[in-house]
C-alpha cells in the first residue's frame, strides 16, 4: 500500500494531485480547510482508499499532531510500501508592500507556507526514522523564491526559505540510515484560485497586475493537472535527487 498525505488538497495543484493518484493500493489522506465532494465520490469509485481530515494548518500549534496521528495509523496497518508527504497548502496573500501589509496576514502566511511544512517535515523524518519503505517529502515552491517581486515580499520569502530547507534536509537524509528523500517542485504559473487572487489585486500593491491578467487572458496558464502529471511521474522516479529544487520547465 502507498500512503499519500496531500495539503491544501480541496483545489488547485493538490485535488489535481489527489484525482490522479486515486487508484487501487493507494491511500489518499487529505488535509485541507474545506471538504470537496467531488474527491470523495471520485474515491468511492476508483477503489482507492480515503481519509479526509478538515484542519486549517495556519494553525501551526496543531500540525506536529497531526502528523504523529496519522503516521501512528499507517504504522499499525503494517502495509506500507511508500509514505508521501506533499506539502502543497499556501497562499500567495498578503500581496502589499512593506510598510502596508498587516501583520496578522503576514503572520498566517509565514506559519501556512513556511513554518507548517517545516514542522511536518521535522515530525514525519523524526516518526519514520527507521522505516525501511519508500519515503518521499515534496515541498511545493515557487519561481518566486528565486527573485523579487513587487508586492510578494511575504511570498517570495517563504518560497525561498522553503527551498533552503529542503536543501538542508536532503544533505541530512544522505547520512541516514533510512533516508528520506524531499524535494521541493516549482510547479509554475497555473489556472487555480490562487491565480483569481492575484489578478484581483491592487495595482498600487501590486506593479505586475497586468502581466499576470495578460497570463491568463492569453491562456497561458497551464492546468493543475498537467502539472500534477509531471510531478508524479518524477517523485515515483527512481533517479530524484535528495535536496533538489525541480522545476516544471524541466519536464516540458
Amino acid at each position: 500500500m502507498n500512503y499519500f498525505i496531500v495539503t491544501g488538497s480541496s483545489k488547485g495543484l493538490g485535488e489535481a494531485t489527489v484525482k490522479l493518484l486515486l487508484k487501487e493500493n493507494h491511500h489518499l489522506i487529505c488535509i485541507a480547510r474545506s471538504e470537496n465532494k467531488d474527491l470523495e465520490l471520485a474515491a468511492k469509485e476508483s477503489g482507492a482508499e480515503f481519509t479526509f481530515l478538515q484542519e486549517d494548518l495556519s494553525k501551526h500549534e496543531r500540525v506536529t499532531g497531526i502528523v504523529q496521528y496519522l503516521l501512528s495509523k499507517i504504522e499499525k496497518d503494517g502495509q506500507a510500501e511508500g509514505v508521501y508527504l506533499i506539502n502543497n497548502a499556501g497562499m500567495v496573500d498578503p500581496i502589499k508592500p512593506a510598510g502596508k501589509a498587516d501583520e496578522a496576514s503576514m503572520t498566517k502566511a509565514v506559519h501556512l507556507n513556511l513554518l507548517t511544512p517545516m514542522l511536518m517535515t521535522n515530525e514525519f523524518i523524526r516518526l519514520t526514522e527507521e522505516w525501511s519503505c519508500k519515503k518521499v517529502i515534496v515541498n511545493i515552491s515557487s519561481g518566486a523564491a528565486n527573485r523579487p517581486i513587487h508586492g510578494w515580499n511575504t511570498y517570495c520569502t517563504t518560497k525561498a526559505g522553503l527551498d533552503m530547507f529542503t536543501k538542508s534536509i536532503g544533505l541530512e537524509q544522505s547520512q541516514a540510515a533510512h533516508p528520506t528523500t524531499i524535494l521541493s517542485f516549482s510547479p509554475g504559473i497555473m489556472d487555480t484560485d490562487m491565480q483569481g487572487v492575484i489578478r484581483s489585486s491592487d495595482e498600487k500593491d501590486f506593479s505586475n497586475l497586468e502581466t499576470f491578467k495578460n497570463y491568463h487572458e492569453e491562456g497561458q496558464l497551464r492546468s493543475p493537472s498537467f502539472v500534477a502529471e509531471k510531478m508524479i511521474n518524477l517523485i515515483s522516479s527512481s533517479t530524484v535527487e535528495n535536496g533538489r529544487v525541480y522545476d516544471i520547465k524541466e519536464f516540458l
